[in-house]
């Protein structure tokens, strides 16, 4: 199977479904992550090891603030994610 060419400003559906139908998301903590991953591994700076949850005994936010400006590999439009499948609107 060919490789899809991608094309600047055209928007991709993007989905993908669990083998069998058996569902990939079996709670919230597992569709926070796969927000938070699609946020973090959107952009074409390596990722940060920055843990799964803050610690909350530091200012959650003081790291952030030292944050390169991010280089977006692609615009999330809208997402949606069920219990087996997921779906992204990607530009």
């Amino acid at each position: 199977m060919e490789r899809p060419v991608f094309v600047d400003n055209e928007i991709y559906h993007v989905f993908s479904r669990g083998v069998e139908k058996r569902n990939i998301f079996t709670s919230d903590k597992d569709r926070f992550r796969f927000i938070h991953d699609v946020f973090e591994f959107n952009d074409e700076a390596p990722a940060r090891n920055t843990g799964y949850f803050y610690n909350l005994t530091n200012n959650p936010l003081k790291s952030d603030f030292n944050r390169k400006p991010r280089s977006l590999l692609v615009e999330v439009l809208c997402f949606c994610f069920m219990p087996s499948h997921y779906h992204l609107l990607l530009r």
